[in-house]
């Protein structure tokens, strides 16, 4: 290649990064020259798809949902939108614990409120008091903005529905998407929707109710399970995918940033030496992100360190069918915090997805962790495990072992979108933006699905390519080139 090529460096190979390097590569072929900076030998960040024997596990995301098209977009670009499978129409339910009990979720329930009140009012999940609290949203008047102007999910619900429905339904809800503590979730960042409900209807009840009676949302009512997809082979054939996609040595493994600076160009050193660019896109979590920052911009990594983060625990369990005592006819179980299990949730992708075990098993992933039960990842693998054998014990009667079991661990893997949120990342990008040919991305700012990290990783290619980068090939300082 000649000199005349551009030089940019991603650091990190999560789905953002990857998803930066493959915009760049398409946006302008034969210019660009891409190095992918990934500390670990696993490529993906928290996607893994585990292939054992007739079996397929996710021990991190199992699915993308397809309302946000960026995702979907770059599996057609890649051309795998044909191998995308939705979920299956039979058992599209989720059933919620009280008591030990398994419960079905109300029809129409989204969220944090039912868009139905006939099937909530029948729901023995909320004790009689409690759903008559909640059915207040009715009549209460609109309420005003909290001193700090960002009110967090749990005074929201709490003012709104009352205290039940906030630890027995919207909790665990909320707590299998962001693993998060409702008292400290911003709402406006997270589920803005529902104050707009009460902006624009004064009851977020008959907000949804109204909107569920137009033929255009009709079919974003309930769980809305006909909206996510995933690959026929797993999540991880996205990012093997993407990887085949990208020149042979545009990934460079096992490769750790330590540090960056500022010079006529980039300055990146890492475990293998030092690299020079002309654009960065730093695509790590915001913590470490603030850890190769800090000598170069101390005002920017300390915004970045201050967005806490919660880990995870994955437990991906098969068995037997006759070893259930209950036979799984749904899609998951959510476990308020209340019962005190620290288990956040159970899902069931055999009964989910078609194609992930052999019709004589029934496989499992049990969500161990979170922000609300910190202390139980500080616990050996052995004993999560058994932990979570043990809810699947006391929930579906398994009898036995596992044939199969696996954990995988996210430390530090989730961002908690505090109230302030929004303030503190416009705050962060403004930083950011001060640097020539620079940018961030990641799960850390404006989302944490997976259509938000290819977004995230694919805006960031966009503003360097907005900025006309320009420059040498990307070489290390010992590289003989």
């Amino acid at each position: 290649m000649s000199n005349s090529h551009s030089r940019v460096l991603i650091l990190g190979g999560g789905l953002s990064g990857l998803a930066a390097a493959h915009r760049l590569q398409e946006s302008a072929p034969g210019e660009l020259e891409v190095r992918v900076l990934e500390a670990s030998p696993h490529l993906g960040g928290v996607i893994r798809t585990d292939h054992i024997d007739d079996m397929l596990l996710e021990m991190g995301p199992d699915s993308m949902i397809t309302e946000k098209p960026w995702a979907l977009d770059l599996c057609r670009r890649l051309g795998i939108d044909q191998d995308l499978i939705p979920t299956q129409t039979r058992f599209r339910k989720t059933l919620v614990v009280r008591d030990g009990a398994l419960l079905p979720l109300p029809e129409a329930f989204q969220m944090l409120a039912p868009a139905k009140i006939l099937p909530f009012l029948r729901s023995p999940i909320l004790s009689i008091p409690g759903r008559l609290r909640a059915l207040l949203d009715i009549v209460i008047p609109r309420g005003g903005p909290p001193p700090g102007g960002d009110e967090t999910l749990g005074s929201f619900v709490r003012r709104r529905f009352g205290k039940e429905m906030l630890q027995r339904m919207a909790q665990p809800l909320v707590g299998g998407i962001y693993t998060a503590d409702p008292e400290k979730l911003s709402l406006a960042t997270t589920l803005p929707r529902f104050l707009d409900l009460e902006r624009n209807h004064r009851s977020v009840i008959l907000g949804l109710r109204r909107q569920a009676s137009q033929p255009t949302t009709q079919a974003a009512s309930g769980a809305r399970f006909n909206l996510f997809q995933a690959p026929r082979g797993g999540m991880g054939s996205l990012v093997d995918r993407l990887v085949e996609q990208l020149p042979a040595e545009t990934i460079q493994r096992q490769t750790r940033a330590t540090g960056i600076r500022r010079e006529e160009d980039w300055v990146v050193t890492t475990t293998e030496g030092e690299w020079r660019a002309d654009g960065l896109i730093v695509a790590l979590p915001a913590p470490r992100a603030a850890e190769v920052l800090d000598e170069m911009d101390p005002a920017l990594a300390a915004d970045l360190a201050s967005i806490p983060y919660a880990s995870t625990a994955v437990a991906g369990l098969a068995y037997k069918r006759t070893d259930l005592a209950r036979d799984p006819d749904f899609f998951g179980i959510i476990i308020p915090a209340t019962e005190g299990s620290g288990i956040v949730a159970i899902s069931v992708p055999s009964v989910k997805f078609e194609h992930r075990a052999p019709d004589d098993m029934v496989t499992l992933r049990v969500f161990l962790g979170g922000a609300l039960a910190p202390t139980l990842l500080q616990k050996s693998d052995e004993e999560l495990l058994s932990i979570a054998h043990t809810e699947v014990q006391n929930l579906l009667g398994a009898r036995g072992e596992p044939v199969l079991q696996r954990l995988a661990r996210w430390n530090e893997s989730m961002p908690q979108y505090h109230a302030g949120h929004t303030l503190k990342v416009l705050g962060i990008e403004e930083k950011a933006a001060r640097h020539e040919k620079f940018a961030l991305a990641g799960n850390a700012y404006h989302g944490v699905g997976l259509p938000d990290a290819v977004h995230s990783g694919e805006q960031a290619a966009d503003s360097l390519l907005a900025r006309g980068i320009t420059g040498r090939i990307i070489a290390r300082k010992d590289d003989a080139r």
